[in-house]
């Protein structure tokens, strides 16, 4: 039922975002209406597929992998299927979405007319639309030739060649990196050479090599990347144009000979492949070269009898306002492209609407598109965001921009959501638009798109919006000055501490820049930037390392990431394996050696604005979006700072006491001590974690019952740790036995604590039914500690006035909070009050019960004879009383749905600040290690001891202003 109910919920959310509709729709189109559109893709781009289905009368089916169930497009289509592999296993994150038979199968049980592949996964796979056409399903596409044609980018250049398309010098398909060696030597393909998948496309599987030492480890990566991405490993070799600018032209065509194009857009800013910007059109391109262009991508795809929607790519060397500048011919994407929305904007033609018309038979001519009748009608600016590496997982706060002439197509997320970091790292794309094609509309555009990202709210994740306007404003993107170096020339716009002009000269050796290394021997956690997958291992134990060489490469967002070393030494552990799946908090590697010292000149920049922003928000603890900000520990950049200055005071970091105090006999001695103390304690609280004892929670089980702390882990997110607040309170003989005699239980009957669930703080509080079979610790003159208050009961007045100050209040019935009838599970007198007050309750069947008398009172009064569950069972009150919000067959669901609800709760805007404060996602370690304390407390409390050092290993960063 709670499925049902977010599945309409966050539909509704999904439509009511903003989304322009475009002037050429083809929504009075009727050829379509009632026919079923399979997508066989996942996040933004399903999304936009089931709006264009929508519009034009067609049920959206989606599909994911069971660990992808999470995903806004699931929820969003009219219906969804999970995705199993050959065995039935669940198939990874990646493996369901390319499981060709799975797919297919699933469109023969759905009765599915059109299958919308998207873009990546299987969208340029042959072998999935042969299968379909074998099966007399349509694909949204060309046809399965033409895939096999452009997908393999030897063949695809082969006809360039025959249609007087240029291209550049490249190699066949290459079998290993011995091959790649000799296609070098040879003088087939020079340098710089650039190393591409040959199924590939989106910037992904792509390597420069600029020296022959480059090419064993580049072709490695380059088909890992490429297997990982589109299921295929081969790759080829091409000549590197460099200082070029990426032009792409957007074509349609019916199959039937008649092709179109929606002119051309500049993809030129890009970062390692992947473009950040795109605009459309081109800006000040001179006439005659957009001609030449358009007439190369017209001409590539009437050779070949295209179908669909498609996109030819060209690398153009010289200025665009130049009519005889050269291009090349780079490759033809035969999907729709991410970037497909800003040449939508700029023409007004919605391409997916037109993709699916076209699959089910319409010709251009039918659908009013002729060469003549499509023009540009403005300028757009398409913006990428995307999450970058962070230690973040949960969205804090999430608010989309709106507003004239801004467009955002996303992947549907919402405060409080969890995005699966194993996917592409693509939030969504803010694209502005201006009337008219001239340079005061660009700049209209641009202007707009800047407060469209001030207004995109994305908290407790790290991204790149930052990076992006800080792209917007750079003086060569002004100037139009940009190519595809663009930023990998200028690194400090996605970093700004990489900025050249802090760096002071370093020391030299024969002319040679000398690396300066601190004396310290420091010891080395090495952490994943995000959650991802173990490609490699390049180090073992024992092995030397330096400063910036690779000990691990990771696999996440579909892309490959490098964990390299931050010093000069030795590894001496090596914790994970080719294969294992890591999070943010996994000790991967652990290295031991000496810091580099960078050599920084401050005086020029602690003055300017950046130096004073950024140190502003390392103070406040308040997160900027620059894709670095977790992450500055593995940055070669990292230098300690020793005073942030806030803007209005120098914080002072505190010093640590000398190493050897904390190794000598005497810090041997407190340790040894401190480790004695804080062992007992955990012994006493893993005591306290076993209940009543052996008897009562074998009883307890008996009855098919969790433990508390069992159900509480089952509600707050998946390796989060729940903050009990006095776990060893109610014990040490505070009840007493019917004769009168103490009993020495470990604790009282409540536990509590603070959790975190889907990122925001929960205050848990759990009856446990194994301690003296009750709800509750026994406190003496309960009644006078805590009296009535304002003739209202206890229960009533405290939940009533946390209403009152809208905090959101959730009870789960699965045990009783009174003595007698603990083993019915009920709520009974008081403890009824406690559901019925709270904004939403879920009850368990058959397990838990709610009623102000029991069966006894009701026979005693009126004779009558019923049992718990028909007087206050969970089919009582989730469908005649409505006491109950929520029916649960079993403690599981019961639990799982406690995290839906939670998850589903909005944001109090005006408590966002301080939630995000809170988040885990904003903590900056202390310096200095926190077990340092057992070796700093002394053995006598009578001793003292400097507080400060105490401070500094528990405070972010060890900063304390005293």
């Amino acid at each position: 039922m709670l499925r049902s109910i977010l599945h309409s919920t966050t539909k509704r959310l999904n439509q009511q975002r903003q989304h322009s509709t475009l002037p050429q729709s083809f929504a009075h189109d009727t050829s379509l209406r009632n026919k079923t559109i399979l997508i066989a893709n996942r996040g933004e781009i399903s999304l936009r597929i089931q709006r264009a289905a929508a519009a034009l009368g067609c049920k959206s089916v989606a599909v994911c992998a069971e660990r992808d169930l999470d995903s806004p497009h699931v929820e969003s289509a009219d219906e969804y299927v999970v995705l199993k592999d050959e065995s039935g296993g669940d198939g990874g994150a990646i493996g369901p979405y390319l499981n060709v038979e799975a797919l297919t199968k699933v469109c023969i049980e759905r009765g599915v007319d059109l299958v919308h592949p998207g873009y990546g996964f299987l969208s340029e796979s042959s072998q999935f639309a042969q299968s379909l056409q074998d099966n007399n399903i349509g694909w949204v596409g060309p046809n399965p030739s033409i895939l096999q044609l452009f997908g393999d980018k030897i063949q695809a250049r082969a006809l360039a060649v025959r249609s007087d398309v240029p291209v550049v010098r490249g190699s066949d398909n290459l079998k290993s990196g011995e091959e790649v060696l000799d296609v070098l030597e040879s003088g087939m393909v020079g340098l710089p050479a650039i190393m591409k998948a040959a199924y590939g496309g989106g910037g992904r599987g792509m390597r420069i090599l600029r020296s022959t030492s480059d090419a064993l480890p580049s072709y490695k990566s380059c088909q890992r990347e490429a297997l990982t991405a589109f299921g295929r490993s081969e790759v080829f070799l091409e000549e590197y144009w460099e200082n070029t600018k990426h032009i792409e032209v957007q074509i349609l065509a019916d199959g039937c000979g008649n092709v179109v194009h929606l002119y051309e857009r500049d993809c030129t800013v890009q970062n390692r492949h992947q473009k950040v910007i795109e605009l459309a059109p081109s800006r000040e391109i001179h006439p005659e070269l957009r001609q030449r262009l358009l007439d190369c991508a017209v001409t590539l795809a009437r050779s070949c009898n295209y179908k669909g929607a498609g996109t030819v790519e060209f690398l153009v060397r010289g200025e665009l306002s130049n009519p005889e500048s050269e291009f090349v011919f780079m490759e033809v994407n035969p999907r729709v492209q991410v970037e497909h929305t800003v040449t939508e904007e700029a023409t007004g033609v919605d391409i997916v609407q037109a993709q699916l018309l076209i699959a089910g038979g319409r010709t251009l001519e039918e659908l009013g598109l002729v060469q003549d009748n499509i023009r540009l009608r403005q300028h757009s600016v398409q913006a990428r965001i995307t999450m970058m590496p962070g230690k973040g997982e949960v969205l804090d706060f999430y608010q989309e921009p709106s507003g004239d002439g801004v467009r955002c197509d996303t992947a549907g997320w919402y405060t409080s959501f969890k995005p699966n970091q194993q996917y592409d790292p693509l939030i969504g794309k803010v694209i502005c638009s201006a009337g008219g094609v001239t340079t005061e509309a660009f700049e209209e555009a641009r202007t707009k798109t800047m407060k469209a990202l001030d207004d995109f709210k994305i908290e407790g994740i790290a991204n790149n919006i930052d990076a992006v306007k800080r792209i917007l404003t750079h003086p060569d993107f002004l100037a139009n000055r940009v190519n595809t170096s663009f930023l990998a020339d200028n690194p400090e716009i996605l970093d700004p501490r990489k900025a050249p002009s802090t760096r002071k000269q370093q020391p030299t050796d024969h002319g040679v820049a000398k690396r300066v290394y601190s004396e310290e021997k420091i010891r080395f956690e090495l952490t994943p930037p995000m959650t991802g997958n173990v490609l490699e291992v390049r180090k073992k134990v024992g092995d030397e390392v330096d400063v910036g060489e690779a000990v691990v490469v990771l696999s996440a967002m579909k892309i490959e990431t490098e964990m390299v070393s931050p010093v000069k030494g030795i590894v001496t552990e090596i914790n994970v394996s080719a294969g294992d799946q890591v999070s943010g908090d996994d000790v991967v590697a652990v290295l031991e050696g000496h810091e580099e010292i960078k050599i920084m000149d401050t005086s020029s920049i602690e003055n300017s604005t950046m130096y004073q922003a950024n140190n502003a928000s390392s103070a406040s603890g308040l997160q900027l979006s620059d894709p670095t900000i977790d992450v500055w520990r593995d940055s070669d950049d990292f230098v300690p700072q020793h005073n942030v200055n806030d803007g209005f005071l120098a914080v002072q970091t505190l010093s640590s006491i000398p190493h050897k105090q904390l190794v000598d006999a005497k810090a041997q001695e407190r340790r040894k001590r401190n480790e004695t103390l804080r062992d007992e304690l955990d012994s006493k609280l893993k005591s306290v974690k076993l209940g009543g004892g052996e008897t009562a929670v074998a009883k307890h089980r008996e009855r098919g019952k969790m433990l508390p702390r069992e159900r509480i882990a089952n509600i707050i997110d998946p390796g989060s740790a729940f903050l009990e607040i006095g776990s060893l309170a109610g014990g040490n003989e505070l009840y007493t036995s019917d004769d009168g005699k103490n009993i020495d239980l470990p604790s009282g009957g409540v536990v509590a604590g603070i959790g975190l669930v889907h990122g925001r703080e929960v205050m848990i509080v759990a009856n446990d039914a194994t301690v003296k079979d009750s709800g509750g610790a026994y406190l003496p003159m309960q009644a006078e500690v805590f009296p009535d208050r304002e003739h209202f009961g206890r229960i009533f007045f405290n939940q009533a006035k946390m209403s009152a100050a809208g905090i959101p209040q959730l009870a789960v019935v699965l045990v009783c909070a009174t003595m007698r009838v603990m083993s019915q599970g009920s709520c009974t007198a008081g403890g009824a009050y406690v559901p019925s007050m709270c904004d939403e309750s879920v009850i368990v069947h058959k397990n838990g019960t709610i009623f102000l008398a029991g069966p006894p009172l009701v026979k005693a009064a009126t004779q009558e004879v019923v049992s718990a569950e028909e007087l206050g069972g969970a089919n009582v009150h989730t469908s005649i009383s409505g006491v109950a919000d929520h029916f649960a067959q079993d403690e599981p669901s019961a639990l799982k749905k406690v995290r839906q609800i939670v998850g589903a709760l909005p944001v109090d805007p005006q408590l966002r600040s301080s939630v995000s404060r809170n988040s885990s996602s904003f903590v900056e370690e202390p310096l200095y290690p926190l077990s340092d304390l057992l070796s700093i407390i002394p053995e006598d409390n009578r001793i003292p001891f400097d507080v400060r050092q105490i401070v500094a290993r528990v405070v972010d960063g060890s900063r304390f202003h005293e």
